[in-house]
This record gives structure tokens, sequence and C-alpha cells, in this order.
């Protein structure tokens, strides 16, 4: 036996044994070499494998489905809606359950980390973020791999990024910073963080990584559209030359069409106009040629219209923009863009407002609400509709005041043109519409020779109505019947006039030609829609044409002559809806818009034409914020004159003290719960406790919001405690006091109701100064006639008769309602079926104690000594209040033309700057009157601020510790009080308030 054989035989059996070795090996516990190779290759091959191959082909396939919009930045990563999602959600699933077959079967395999890998991206496709999530975090908790751990923590920031979590995807971005970087991982890493700063607005550092991802895209249409992207943000930065690099590196490889299509488009963009713009005009004329591009013929055109508007020729690029329109196309997309594009050209360059909102509004209409220009661009259109309805009332007044200054013959005149003109346009409108319907009528002709006669056209008697309505030849479709179009056509030129063929033809601005809007006055105003507008019409309400022209003519001359503001109230309500458009305009500008020079420039108009508007305090607040916010100078002339001219205003006291609003907030709710419990005691018919919280009211909240509850309050305690006379003219005085209060008509119902009693139709109780005896059959109980009790020294000097009182008021039933929101009517009794109801007087309710008048201060009474304490003397009256809470400022008080008060702002500038400098101070020198000059700082907090603030001011470190001999005197003023003294310039009565109320 050889050698060889001997081997042989040998093999086999040590071939058995090596099997049952294995076989032993892949026990339960497989802790030996051969059963983790086992495991690996099972792991792999069997569930691993099978999941990620299936994984690259869905991802494949969701990366081919990316929605390009070439108007917008290309998205670098799938889209994933809920349509996307549902229709994966299979293939997922069936994914995730193969991954997992390992990790229930092999668990200690070198697979698992991959395995749940893949479980996590599928969990992060089916938008499961939280699973997807913890899936990422375990592991990069657990792992040992390097390099899974570095793709799960890239995922990981991927899936913070779809949650908008991305202070999250930062601290993720930090973390991988820290870690050595892999090539395996460095192209999805830094896809993932230019998609991050694309998404956080940081357009400079998303380019940096896309630079850097580049080398690391291995397919070649990928690298190509992803320098697609790249040469996209370049061009928004403005580096026209790194984008025509990149769009010359695309064209060089050969892209697919559309991404080659595309790519030439932008290298126009952003190439020199200056010297390339006739290339680009024959490269774009040759694309329009081309057949292939017959479907990209309007996003053509709208480049073409694109770089007219970059050189500024937008005649020629509003034409292109129709002619794109005019395409027929199914991409709604692109005619959004090229809506917004003639929008942005009406409203910023030309300032045909009333054209940019109809283009806005179409833009709207077709552009997606998941696009990024879709929140902002139908902000701007509902604006505009609101800017261009300000801009025609503003117009249209402008015109027909013009029309208004006329002389009688000239006006005449002018009106005759009009009316002349409207008549030719309307002929010609006839005339062209009796061509249009001859023309097709021709043409049907024409279509019927070719065609033949259907049996079921309209006009053959035998035709049969159920085959007529059943036929589908069309022969008798409605657009082939010449009279019906003719009839149809003749009906909408009756009722809409002579429309345009274009988008949103119905909105009402799309008026004739001849009664366009002219904002210059040189023609005749109409009106378009706009409410309040007393624009010159013909449309609608026109009279019938006749064939009598120069009576026709009559008719339109008086038609236009009614709107013209010939008398002076005419005239006076013309400016005033002048006025309010142009105030209007000015805050759509300013809080809207947020195009602050447009709206000053507004608001100047509107104070040169109307100095005495009643909109005055709030455009100078406006103004005021609008150029404080430039650091322009004029903040202060502003300033000055809203304290100078409405020092009491909110406004005036908003520029000292920016915390006055809040601080009238709770003040007004202060009040509120004042007035609602002096509410509660007037139904109480406790009267002297509703006075005394009235007066509370009065004396430490005079400016508030509730005013005219408080007024109205105080009338009807006038009412229930005073003759008649005194309580008609509380009412008329509230009436005359605040006619805009929502209270006023409940005050006209009281004046109604008194007018009724002196014509005696209503019987009224009787009124009595005496006491209300107390029942003898109840003891404590109080009759319940209807008295009132007067104190003897606030009784009127002339004698008190019993006379009939006014209409007893039913207070509210409710306690818990607002004081004031009940209509305060007489009280009727109840009548018999079919009767009218009679006003009677209403008892009021038992009180449990007298009821007395409000007097107007409580009578001094005697102490138990004896003797009458003196009365005190009352202070002389002073506008000045004292609010300690309120924001506070020091004035320093120097004479005319002391050396100090030239140079002690500055001075204490700095110092505030040194000791100060987080309360902000402001300095500001200020002349009162021509003997005084003043140094005011402000705004401390509260009244001890200032306080010790000018107690500081005497201190060695203080400028004013270098002053000898110099007389200046240190005051404390509230900020609601200053206006008040720059106004009144009276320092000695705020001396006396200050040494009074203040510095004591």
């Amino acid at each position: 036996m050889t050698t060889t054989s001997l081997f042989r035989l040998l093999l086999i059996p040590l071939t058995l044994l090596l099997l049952v070795a294995g076989i032993v090996a892949c026990s339960s516990e497989r802790k030996s070499v051969v059963g983790r190779t086992y495991q690996n290759i099972v792991a792999r091959d069997n569930g691993f494998f099978l999941a990620r191959e299936k994984m690259r082909a869905t991802e494949v396939a969701l990366y081919a489905a990316r929605l390009n919009d070439y108007n917008r930045f290309l998205p670098l990563f799938p889209t994933l809606d809920d349509a996307t999602v549902t229709k994966l959600t299979a293939d997922l699933d069936d994914i995730i359950k193969k991954a997992s077959l390992p990790l229930q079967y092999q668990a200690g395999s070198a697979w698992t980390d991959d395995s749940y890998l893949v479980i996590g991206k599928a969990r992060y496709y089916k938008k499961e973020y939280e699973e997807a999530a913890k899936t990422f975090r375990y592991i990069n908790g657990s792992s040992e791999d390097s390099d899974v751990k570095q793709e799960a923590l890239i995922w990981l920031m991927r899936t913070y990024l779809a949650q908008k979590e991305y202070d999250n995807a930062a601290a993720v971005s930090d973390v991988l910073d820290k870690e050595e970087g892999r090539e395996s991982t460095a192209k999805e890493l830094f896809l993932t963080r230019a998609e991050y700063h694309l998404l956080t607005d940081n357009p400079k550092l998303a380019i940096e990584n896309l630079n850097k991802a580049i080398p690391y895209i291995k397919p070649k249409n990928e690298r190509s559209r992803t320098r697609y992207i790249l040469a996209q943000l370049y061009q928004a930065q403005g580096q026209d030359k790194e984008a025509y690099a990149e769009l010359n590196q695309i064209l060089k490889r050969n892209p697919p069409y559309e991404l080659d299509f595309y790519s030439k488009l932008l290298l126009g963009q952003v190439s020199d106009l200056n010297t390339d713009r006739a290339r680009l005009d024959k490269y774009f004329a040759k694309l329009l040629k081309d057949p292939n591009n017959k479907e990209y013929r309007d996003k053509v055109l709208y480049e073409m219209a694109r770089l007219d508007y970059r050189q500024q020729r937008y005649p020629e690029a509003l034409a292109l923009v129709q002619q794109s329109l005019r395409v027929p196309t199914p991409n709604r997309v692109q005619k959004s863009y090229t809506y917004l594009l003639a929008g942005r050209i009406y409203y910023e360059n030309l300032q045909r407002y009333q054209l940019a909102a109809g283009y806005y509004d179409s833009a709207v209409q077709n552009l997606p609400p998941v696009a990024p220009e879709y929140a902002a661009t139908a902000e701007r259109a509902q604006i505009l509709q609101e800017f261009a309805k300000q801009i025609i009332i503003i117009g249209a007044q402008d015109s027909l005041q013009a029309l208004a200054r006329l002389d009688t013959a000239a006006l005449r005149i002018r009106l005759t043109e009009y009316a002349k003109a409207e008549v030719a346009s309307r002929q010609q409108q006839a005339d062209r519409l009796a061509a249009n319907s001859k023309a097709q009528e021709v043409r049907q002709q024409q279509v019927q020779a070719y065609t033949g006669v259907s049996a079921t056209r309209a006009g053959n008697p035998d035709i049969d109505p159920v085959a007529f309505a059943n036929t589908s030849t069309g022969a008798q479709w409605y657009f082939d019947n010449p009279a019906a179009l003719s009839t149809a056509r003749s009906e909408f030129m009756r009722r809409w006039g002579d429309r345009q063929l274009q988008d949103n033809w119905r909105v009402s601005s799309q008026v004739s030609g001849t009664l366009a809007t002219n904002q210059s006055g040189s023609g005749p105003a109409v009106n378009a829609g706009a409410a309040g507008t007393n624009g010159i019409t013909a449309n609608g309400a026109a009279p019938a044409a006749s064939n009598d022209a120069a009576a026709f003519e009559r008719g339109l001359v008086a038609q236009y002559r009614q709107n013209i503001p010939l008398t002076a109230p005419q005239l006076q309500a013309s400016q005033k809806q002048m006025e309010e458009a142009l105030f209007a305009l000015g805050g759509i500008y300013n809080q809207q818009l947020r195009e602050p020079a447009r709206a000053a420039e507004t608001y100047d108009k509107l104070i040169a034409a109307f100095p005495n508007s009643t909109h005055l305090p709030e455009v100078y607040y406006s103004l005021y914020l609008i150029y404080k916010e430039q650091n322009d100078p004029k903040a202060e002339v502003y300033s000055q004159r809203l304290r100078q001219s409405f020092p009491n205003s909110s406004y005036a006291r908003l520029v000292g003290d920016p915390e006055y609003l809040r601080r009238t907030s709770q003040a007004n709710a202060q009040v509120g719960t004042l007035v609602d419990s002096a509410f509660v005691f007037y139904k109480k018919q406790d009267f002297k406790k509703a006075a005394d919280l009235l007066t509370q009211v009065k004396r430490q909240y005079p400016d508030n919001a509730l005013n005219d509850r408080v007024a109205f309050l105080n009338t009807l305690l006038t009412i229930r405690t005073q003759p008649p006379l005194s309580a008609q003219a509380a009412v008329q005085k509230f009436y005359k006091a605040y006619p805009s209060s929502p209270l006023a008509p409940q005050a006209a119902i009281l004046l109604k109701s008194y007018e009724d009693y002196r014509a005696g139709s209503i019987n009224g109780a009787l009124a009595s100064t005496e006491k209300p005896p107390v029942s003898a059959f109840r003891p404590g109980e109080i009759d319940n006639r209807r008295r009132v009790a007067i104190a003897p020294e606030r009784r009127p000097a002339v004698p008190v008769t019993r006379v009939p009182a006014t209409p007893a008021l039913a207070p509210a039933p409710n306690p818990n309602a607002a004081p004031i929101r009940q209509a305060a009517t007489p009280v009727t009794k109840p009548a018999e079926p079919g009767s009218p109801a009679k006003p009677v007087a209403a008892p009021p309710t038992a009180p449990a104690k007298e009821v007395t008048a409000q007097p107007a201060a409580p009578a001094p009474t005697a102490p138990l000594g004896g003797k009458s304490p003196s009365l005190p003397t009352e202070p002389a009256p002073t506008p000045y209040l004292s609010n300690p809470a309120t924001g506070h400022a020091v004035v320093l008080v120097f004479p005319k033309g002391a050396a100090p008060a030239a140079t002690m702002p500055a001075a204490l500038a700095t110092y505030n700057n040194r000791f100060y400098r987080a309360n902000n101070l402001q300095v500001q020198p200020t002349a009162l009157g021509d003997s005084v000059e003043l140094v005011v700082v402000q705004t401390l907090p509260v009244q001890k601020a200032a306080q010790s603030y000018a107690l500081k001011l005497r201190g060695p470190q203080s400028p004013l510790s270098r002053l000898r001999g110099a007389g200046y005197q240190i005051l404390i003023i509230g900020i609601e009080n200053l206006p008040l003294l720059l106004q009144n310039k009276d320092l000695a009565e705020y001396q006396r308030f200050y040494e009074r109320e203040i510095k004591n």
C-alpha cells in the first residue's frame, strides 16, 4: 500500500472526527473558536445579510424618489411624508424581522450591533423616531465596534434633526468631533452636518461640510447633484464665481438630462451679464427651439425673466413672465414661483400694489403649503389685500379732491371727457365681442364642413331628448354652439365687464382699464371694491346704454358728479377717509411689512397733511420707536414733541418709562377689583361704602382704562341718592364725557327715561329725605317703602318736597357680573296676558341698616373726651401724583447759563457707566423756561432707588462733589409727573409737591 493510499484512508476518519468536534462545539454555550465562527457565519448570512440588502434597495428607492424643486435648495436626504412611509411599511417591517433573527438565535455573534443598526434605520424610515433614537443610543453605549458606534451617532443626529431637536443634534455633533474620523462614515457625517446647518440657517458652514463630503461620494450622478446644491448655496451667498465653477464641474461629467438642463439655467444666473448676456440670449433661444425642452418651456421663460430682473429691465421681465404663465403645463409649483416673481416686481420695484396683491394671491394658490416660502408669501398676500385697499382709498380720494378743486366749467369739460372715453371703450368692447363671435361662427362652419352635421345637433326637430342627453359625440357640446356662446359672452360682459383672460379674474380690483385708479390725480378714480371708497365708477351702476349717445353721456357725467366732494361736509368726509387710510398704511408698513423707512415716509405725509389728526400721539410714538431702533437723533425730536404736545398721553409716558404698560395693566386689574366690590355694595344698597370705594379709585388710580365704568357707577349712585334734577344732570354729564364708551347706550336709555318721565308717560316712586321707620311687627326690619335718608349737612338748600323720583334702576341679579354691564332700565311690572307692560317703581330690597346718601366727606364726630378736633387744612390741588412704585427720575436744577449745566451730562454719564451700568441710565439736558436748566437722569425703577441715587450724588465720587459755590438743587420726580413739569414749567408748584409728598 502506497503512502498516498494510506493517507486517504486516514483522511476519512479524521474528517469525521473534526465534524463531530464541530457539532460538539455548537452546543448551547458555544464558547469555542469554532462555535463563535459558526455563530458569526449564520448571523451574517441568514438574517443580517438579507436585512441589509433589502435596506439598501429601499434606500435606493427613497433617494431616487426625492422631489427636485430646482427653484429651492435640493434636499440632501429623502423627505419622509405619510404617503411614503405607508408605502414602505411592509418592506421596513420585513427588514426589522430579518435583522431580529441574529438577535434571537445568535445573540453572542459579532453581527449583533450591525443588526441593531439596521433595525434603527428601519425605525427611522418608519418615522418611529423615539424608538430609533433609543436603538442608536443603545448601540453607542454597548457596542465595542468603533465604526458601528460612530455610524449610530450619525443616525442619532439625523433622528434629532427629523424631530427638530437641534440642540441635541448639536450635542451629538460635538461628541463626534472628539472621535477619530473614519473614511467609512465620513460622507454621512459631513452630509448630516450640512443638513443641520441648512436647517439652522447657517449656509457658510453648510458649504464647508458639503465641500468635505463631495470627495467621499462615489456615484457620479449623486456627486453632481451634491455639487448642484453647493452651487445653489454659493449663489444665495452672492459667490457667483464659486457657483460657476461647481456648475462647470457638473456639465463636464455628462449628468442626467434634467440636472444638465437646470445646471445650464443656473449657469446663466451666475454668469456676468455685462459680458455674457448676448451669449446667454442665444443659449436660451436655442433651448426654446429644442423640442426636447417642450415640457420645460415655462421654466426657460422664467429664467429669462429673472435675467432681465437682475438687470432691472422690469417691463421685459414682466413680458416674459406673462409668456411663461401662458405655457400650458401641469407644473403648478413652477407657476407659483413665476407669479411670485411678478408680484415682487410690482410690489418692490414698480409700487403697483394692487397688481402685486393679485399675483401674490395666485402664488399662494399654487405654492405647496410645505414650501419654505409659503408662510411668508401667504402673509404678504393677506397684508397686500388690505394694503391695496388703503392705496385705492388714498388714490381715489386724491383724484376726487383734485376734481373738486376745478371750477364749474373745467369740471364739466373733464367729466364729459371721461364719459366720452367710457362710451368709446364700451363701443370697442362691443365691436370686439361681435368680431370674436363672427370668427367663432366661421370656425364652427369650417369644422362642420369637415366633420358633417350630426343628427344630434340643435335645431333638428326629430332629435330624441334622451338620446341627446346621453350623446357622447360632443357635437352638441355647449362650446360648439355659437349662439349660446354669444349669449353667454354678452351676459358675462354685462355682469363683469371686459375682464382679461388671467387667473383670479373675479378679484374686484380687476376693472376696466379706462376707469383704472389714477393715483396721480390725472384721471378719474374708481371704486375697486375698497370699503368706504367714494370713487367715480360706472361699473354696475351706470345707466343702461340707449340709442341717444348724448343722453347716455349726460347720465355718466351726472353719476360721476355725485361722488365728487363739492360741499364742505363731503370734503371733510373725504379728508377723513384719506387720514384714516394714511394712518392704516403706515401701520401696515411698520408692523406687518416691516419696512420702517416707508412707514416713516407715510407718517410724515400724515403729519404734513393733517397736523390736527387724532392719531398724532401714536404717530409720534411710532416714529420715535422707528428712529430709536436706527439710533437716529430724530428719535429725540419726536420724544420732545410727545412730551410737549401730549404730556398726559400714554405714549408720552411710554417714552419715559417703557414699563408703563405693564404697570398700567396691573393698575387696571386692581381698579377692576375695586369697581366690582363697589358694585356689590351698590346692589346691597350700601351706597356710602360704594361711594367710598369709587373715591379711593379716583384718588389712587386717576388714569386707568375703566374710568367710564367708575363714572357710570357714580352716576347710578347719584340717581339713587339725589333728587331727579341732579340725577338727570349726572346722566347727561356722563353721556357727554364718554360718548364712545360701551356704556353710552345705557346712558341714552336713562336719558330717554327722563324725557318720558317729564312727558308724563312714567309714574315714578316718591322720593323722601326721612329715615325709613323700623317695622313694629318685625323688630329690626326696614319698611320696604322706597326712601332715601340724606344727612342734614348734605341736604340741598332749596326745600325738599315729595316729588316723583326717577325710574328705579334694577341692579343686575348676578353678583359676580362686571359692575356696569347691565342695562339700567325702568323695571316693568308683568302685565296681564294680552296687555303691554307698564313701567312702575321698583321697591328696593330691604337693607340691613339705615341707607344714607354719599357725603363728600364724612362728618367729624366728637371723641370720647367730648372735644371736637379741628379740621385739617386741605392742601392746594395739584396735578402731580405720588406713586412710589413707578419709575422715577433724578433732576438737577441749575440757573440758566450756569457753567456746570453744560458739562454735567457728560460727567454724569461717565459716573453712571462706572457705578450704575446695570440700570442703563440716560442723562438728558432740558431747558425749563427762560431761567432754569434741568439735567434729567432716568429711569430708576422705584422712588426709593431714586432717593438712594440722589443721596449718593452727594458723595465724594460724584461729579457734584467738585462743584464749589455753584447753586443747584436735586429733585426726585416720577416718570408720570415729568411730562407735566416740562409742560407747565412751574418749578415752584412741583417743589411744594416734592416737599410734601416725597422729601418728607
